[in-house]
């Protein structure tokens, strides 16, 4: 697509993270070489596309935003494989991976941030200790034994509960990957509502 590329891409994921970790997210598009205006003009195109009827939707929309994927494996789900494409981002995340898992046709099911190499996640700590930007959801999953993800109902956010009872944590993720936590049961930090 004219005028959006992985950098911009980037930029567009950064834009929910702003939410919770605004200071990072200028670190990161400043390291990018962007003003915070280009960064927000990213998610505003991004936004348009996904609008448009014009513009491919699916994988297809990937590809065409973010170039042909890195590398791609099938995913057993059930009786069905799905096949999960993954692209590298430069900037903040050179550990990471985008992914995105489709079913037939090119449909998305799913999308987020995933570690290049499960080996390579961080050693455990207490959910309470985990830094922002320092783990993706799988990390955490694998980390500890009973977590759960919980559906926020909000788009492009998880949330992974560790432990029950009086010692549960809810962890929150954006596009998966890592950004703040709380006791479970207590409200999300307020999100900031800049544009």
């Amino acid at each position: 697509m004219r005028g959006f590329a992985r950098r911009e891409f980037v930029f567009m994921l950064l834009r929910r993270m702003d939410d919770y970790q605004p200071e990072l997210v200028e670190v990161a598009y400043t390291g990018l070489g962007a003003a915070r205006a280009d960064y927000l003009a990213a998610h505003h195109r991004w936004q348009q596309l996904l609008r448009s009827r014009r513009s491919p939707r699916g994988l297809d929309l990937y590809q065409a935003v973010i170039g042909p994927p890195d590398a791609e494996r099938p995913v057993p789900f059930g009786d069905l494989t799905l096949t999960a494409y993954t692209w590298r981002l430069p900037g903040p995340w050179p550990d990471l991976r985008w992914e995105a898992t489709t079913g037939t046709d090119g449909v998305v099911l799913h999308a987020w941030l995933v570690r290049a190499e499960p080996s390579s996640a961080p050693p455990p700590r207490a959910p309470d200790q985990v830094a922002p930007w320092s783990a993706v959801v799988d990390d955490v999953l694998g980390a500890y034994p009973g977590a759960r993800q919980l559906d926020p109902e909000v788009a492009s956010r998880w949330v992974v509960r560790t432990g029950s009872g009086a010692g549960a944590y809810d962890l929150v993720f954006v596009h998966g990957l890592y950004q703040v936590g709380h006791p479970a049961g207590a409200s999300t930090p307020p999100r900031r509502t800049t544009a």
